[in-house]
């Protein structure tokens, strides 16, 4: 409950729908980490139904475009039998890129949360103003920073521990390799 209140007070515009949707999100993207994925989930809903919910499937789907804001982008529209999203939300536990961020303004998407800020393609305001640009026919209400600390550890984790695992498979190559040196 503290955390609701702490989102409310910085983003006066997000509701407790939206934090669900956000925790919810955040799991998602936890399982994705286990998964060997990237932990970014999304969820598109409409109220509070909930109309589709992806995270990241690159790496199993072999698809670069799999990016869990197009997944479940994609998702919803099938759903709803139409590609405009108007009437729908969207929340993502990272910062949008500039394909996720111009898939939304496609799908005329009406709201945008997220969690994290991306420094390194943030695509929304971090390094690029795509869903709200005027030069767009479509401009999307957007919220950044929604539970950014727990998406942010999630994602550093992660990240933390990939690299961690790669070191030891150097070190274990190189072991590999002195001992068939020495042999």
């Amino acid at each position: 409950m503290n955390s609701l209140r702490l989102v409310r007070s910085t983003h006066p515009a997000v509701s407790d729908v939206d934090v669900r949707m956000m925790e919810r999100a955040i799991s998602l993207a936890r399982q994705a980490a286990l998964n060997g994925e990237v932990p970014i989930a999304a969820i598109v809903y409409r109220g509070e139904e909930i109309l589709a919910e992806a995270a990241n499937n690159r790496e199993r789907a072999a698809d670069p475009t799999g990016h869990a804001e197009v997944v479940a982008i994609r998702e919803a529209g099938r759903k709803l039998g139409e590609w405009r999203l108007s009437e729908c939300s969207m929340v993502v536990t990272l910062e949008p890129c500039p394909m996720c961020a111009g898939a939304t303004v496609n799908a005329r998407i009406g709201r945008l949360i997220y969690g994290a800020t991306d420094p390194k393609a943030g695509a929304c305001e971090t390094l690029y103003s795509i869903p709200s640009d005027p030069r767009l026919n479509h401009r999307v209400e957007m919220h950044g920073g929604v539970l950014a600390d727990r998406c942010v550890e999630l994602l550093r984790a992660f990240f933390k521990e990939r690299r961690a695992a790669q070191k030891l498979a150097k070190e274990a190559l190189r072991a590999a390799d002195a001992i068939r040196k020495s042999a």
